[in-house]
């Protein structure tokens, strides 16, 4: 056999198997193509998107209050998730709140 020519190998596999494998073929075909169209922010773009400065993000992100994705050593944010997590922890409206009764004590003085 020489180094330039490569082997072929037949193997005959259970019909059960096939499908299986056919379908996972499948189910990551369509997460690369989720992954694909998915927006991907810095942590700056995602600090804006939710007007927040980029150490706060950081504190969340580190407290575990966002999800987020490492590749290598960049860190990034699925605009997805990112808003479903501020959505869901109402960290907006809750860092309004404060501001909004100091207003309304003002204005019944």
């Amino acid at each position: 056999m020489s180094a330039g020519n490569p082997t072929t190998i037949a193997l005959s596999l259970p019909e059960e198997q096939l499908q299986l494998l056919q379908t996972i073929q499948e189910q990551n075909a369509k997460l690369l193509a989720a992954m694909n169209a998915a927006v991907w922010l810095s942590e700056e773009e995602a600090a804006e998107r939710v007007k927040i400065s980029v150490s706060l993000l950081r504190k969340w992100r580190t407290d575990g209050w966002l999800r987020y994705h490492k590749i290598e050593k960049v860190v990034l944010f699925k605009t997805a998730e990112l808003d479903a997590d501020v959505e869901a922890k109402g960290f907006v409206q809750a860092s309004l709140s404060p501001l909004m009764k100091t207003v309304t004590k003002r204005s019944k003085a």
